[in-house]
């Protein structure tokens, strides 16, 4: 009888076992493939939304036009030389902000509120809107020639008034500092405006 040696008894030891192993192995790998795959799959990046959040604001809504109805007008005459110059302050008093641009148009008008037609030139350049807020104002200076009441193209008025939207008719403006509209009236010539500011005071 053949005697087995401790080398083939290891020899065969080992063979017996390397079916196991080799499962053993596989289920590992498809076990920790499987756990690779879920984390990949968990540090995907999350898509980001490209709607603006509820209740955010995307753009700056604009002011509305300022009404002729929501301005208060006053015509304060000032020093001048040749020319008579007086300035034009529109008060916001609507219970709202608006914004203005430009220039206001301004005329020359009689106590039953006819418009005194003269000459009128716009100077100037137009400055950025004016945004208006409850209680705010802006300012045109206003410079016209004058004349004698009995003239020849001598237009003669009480006050002026002001339009700050085209579908508006005009409003009087209330004066202070030009005396001449309460004795022969104000005389004008040819009038000039220049573009609205913001108020200086």
């Amino acid at each position: 009888m053949t005697r087995n040696s401790p080398r083939s008894s290891a020899l065969r030891a080992l063979m017996a076992l390397t079916p196991a192993l080799l499962v053993t192995g596989i289920a590992v790998a498809l076990v920790g493939g499987g756990r690779a795959s879920e984390a990949a799959a968990g540090a995907m990046p999350t898509a980001q939304s490209s709607e603006t959040p509820a209740g955010a604001v995307s753009a700056t809504v604009p002011s509305p036009a300022c009404l002729t109805d929501d301005l208060a007008g006053t015509v304060t005459g000032q020093p001048g030389g040749a020319a008579r110059e007086a300035t034009l302050s529109l008060t916001n008093t609507a219970d709202h902000t608006c914004e203005i641009h430009g220039w206001a148009d301004v005329a020359l008008v009689t106590p039953p509120g006819d418009v005194v037609r003269v000459p009128t030139r716009k100077l100037g350049t137009a400055g950025p809107a004016i945004i208006l807020a409850p209680g705010a104002a802006t300012e045109s200076r206003l410079q016209w020639d004058t004349c004698t009441a009995s003239g020849k193209g001598c237009g003669v008025g009480v006050t002026f008034q002001y339009i700050a939207d085209p579908d508006s008719t005009g409003v009087a403006a209330d004066l202070a500092d030009l005396p001449e509209a309460d004795n022969e009236g104000i005389t004008v010539k040819s009038l000039r405006i220049y573009p609205l500011q913001p108020a200086t005071t």
